[in-house]
């Protein structure tokens, strides 16, 4: 009998101190709320629409790690929700058009820009006090403009226009190139290592080949494709005949407009960021105008209290007098 319970004893503690163990670890690893926001922020597109139903990135960022859906994001597309399942290890979603069922999503490769009919424009500044990166530039009874490479294409400016003279622009970007297609000469790598002995800046053409060609562009970073001076002598010494530069130059193509939509999503999420301090500083200076303001007037009112008692104490006084034979 005690022999039969033994395992069963064993089984028992190492079930515990598995429980145990796991537990600290949630709790030593645990990413922290604001870190998990800063993280998840950092994979949306930064053009502040809100067509994902919140009033910017950050917030809805701040939803997300709270427990919302992860497939609201228009212009980040299903890579964008691929990333984000990736990060918070739940399920890939479609993208669900939330309020935009009848439009469809913008190609990767274009941008949207709005643009003020400026001859119609009445200067009645909405669509500066719209606009959630400050891409507008007017006063009030001015003509206004919009700073084309600021706009994010957000359409947010264009529904408090009273009289309807902003235009959405669809403008062609540059489209990084396509993979080469397989000639008849080119055959599979057989690793024989020539590109390696030849390569002289002490690369892994191989390495970097199969990252190429699998579209691993962030791992063909991280093996310094980017060092590549695209010499040729990986290609001369190719016995499958592969065209290893192409290939190189076509990831390269693609690392710089990942590079480049990245520092574009920075930027415009620095200049919302800003947008937000700053009407933050004017709502708390606005506050303390009221209160300023709420301040003089009941100072005022406690005067004008003293004088009207003190009026009718010197009433009270004549009073007995007058009444006087």
């Amino acid at each position: 009998m005690i022999a039969f319970l033994s395992p069963l004893l064993v089984l028992l503690v190492l079930a515990i101190l598995s429980g145990a163990l796991l537990g600290y670890a949630a709790q030593k690893f645990k990413v922290p709320p604001n870190r998990l926001v800063d993280r998840i922020n950092t994979l949306l597109p930064q053009t502040q629409c809100a067509q994902c139903g919140y009033p910017g990135c950050k917030p809805y960022a701040a939803a997300i790690a709270a427990g919302a859906a992860i497939n609201l994001c228009p212009p980040g597309g299903d890579a964008t929700i691929i990333e984000l399942a990736k990060l918070l290890d739940t399920a890939v979603l479609p993208l669900k058009l939330t309020g935009t069922e009848d439009k469809q999503p913008e190609p990767a490769l274009s941008k949207k820009v709005a643009r003020i009919r400026e001859d119609e424009c009445i200067g009645c500044t909405f669509c500066i006090q719209a606009c959630p990166v400050d891409a507008i530039a007017g006063a009030a009874q001015q003509m206004h403009t919009v700073i084309s490479k600021e706009c994010t294409g957000c359409e947010l400016c264009i529904a408090p226009c009273p009289v309807d003279c902003i235009d959405l622009l669809t403008l062609p970007q540059t489209t990084a190139k396509a993979m080469p297609a397989k000639s008849l000469s080119e055959q599979a790598c057989i690793r024989c290592g020539l590109c390696v002995e030849v390569c002289p800046v002490n690369l892994l053409p191989q390495q970097l080949f199969w990252f190429a060609q699998g579209k691993a562009y962030d791992k063909a970073k991280q093996h310094r494709l980017m060092d590549c001076i695209e010499c040729g002598l990986c290609h001369a010494v190719c016995p499958s005949h592969i065209p290893l530069v192409q290939y190189y130059q076509v990831a390269k193509s693609h690392i710089h407009e990942q590079d480049a939509a990245f520092q574009l999503a920075q930027y415009t999420k620095a200049r919302f960021d800003n947008r937000e301090l700053r009407l933050a500083e004017e709502e708390a200076l606005a506050e303390q105008r009221r209160q300023q303001r709420a301040k003089l007037a009941a100072a005022k009112s406690r005067q004008e209290d003293l004088i009207h008692n003190a009026l009718q104490r010197a009433r009270a006084k004549q009073k007995p007098l007058r009444d006087t034979p």
